[in-house]
């Protein structure tokens, strides 16, 4: 386990010339790419991590500012081209880093990105009152059972909700607030970066519409839908996901 200059712990496997950088989902650390991080490790310099408020850097206080800079610290350290992969909270987390360093990042993939959340503040206080009334691990387990699909393994649904029971209710809704409070115009529009947009068919937090208007904002980007996918496709179809994710960051397109 490794240390950024502020103390942030992250896990790195391969040792390519190019690297790539993922940021999970609300709640969620690393264990999210477990099965992307061994095959894209065959090519790249692959880094993933427990964000701040999660995991082993729970002790942070989580704010999208941080979580950013997080990245850009990454990237300092590797000292390597850098592609970003980001999965809904990690997608206003990357599109900042690739507006702001644009010469340090190759390609960027953005999976269940939206502009932004409507009544945003609400859904924040809706969801603190929730995980007070019935606590952490009966709210992971809903979450888990609501965005994997049919499709997805139920081995994967239940360590999902392992994984989620662990963030603590605090720190989650914080983290929450960071995002559901913020718009992604700005830094959409500010991207330079060839990127590829990925949502699930069967996506009901993000759906398909809202990475289409992303995608409009978004220079140099495309959307592709996944079929039999949801919130967290790469969970639901881990091989479809990988083989879409290698190809556009060895190639910068997608093979219809």
């Amino acid at each position: 386990m490794l240390r950024t200059k502020t103390g942030l712990k992250y896990f790195m496997m391969g040792d390519g010339p190019e690297a790539v950088i993922c940021h999970p989902s609300l709640g969620l650390g690393r264990f999210l790419f477990y099965r992307l991080i061994p095959p894209l490790s065959r090519k790249w310099t692959v880094v993933a991590y427990d964000p701040r408020g999660v995991g082993e850097n729970a002790d942070f206080t989580p704010r999208l500012d941080d979580w950013v800079a997080d990245v850009g610290d990454l990237m300092e350290e590797l000292g390597k081209p850098t592609h970003l992969i980001g999965v809904s909270l990690g997608t206003w987390v990357m599109s900042r880093v690739a507006a702001r360093w644009p010469e340090r990042v190759r390609r960027v993939v953005l999976i269940g990105a939206t502009v932004g959340f409507g009544q945003g503040a609400a859904a924040v206080e809706a969801r603190r009152a929730e995980l007070a009334q019935q606590g952490m691990e009966a709210f992971a387990r809903s979450y888990a059972r609501s965005t994997l699909t049919a499709w997805a393994d139920p081995e994967i649904v239940e360590q999902l909700a392992q994984e989620l029971a662990t963030c603590r209710p605090e720190q989650y809704v914080r983290a929450m607030a960071e995002i559901y409070l913020t718009d992604n115009t700005a830094a959409f529009q500010g991207m330079k970066a060839e990127t590829l947009l990925i949502v699930g068919t069967e996506d009901q937090r993000t759906p398909p519409a809202m990475a289409d208007a992303a995608s409009a904002l978004i220079p140099h980007s495309f959307v592709r839908v996944i079929p039999n996918a949801g919130h967290l496709a790469l969970m639901d179809q881990p091989v479809r996901i990988q083989e879409l994710v290698e190809e556009f960051l060895s190639t910068g397109h997608i093979e219809d």
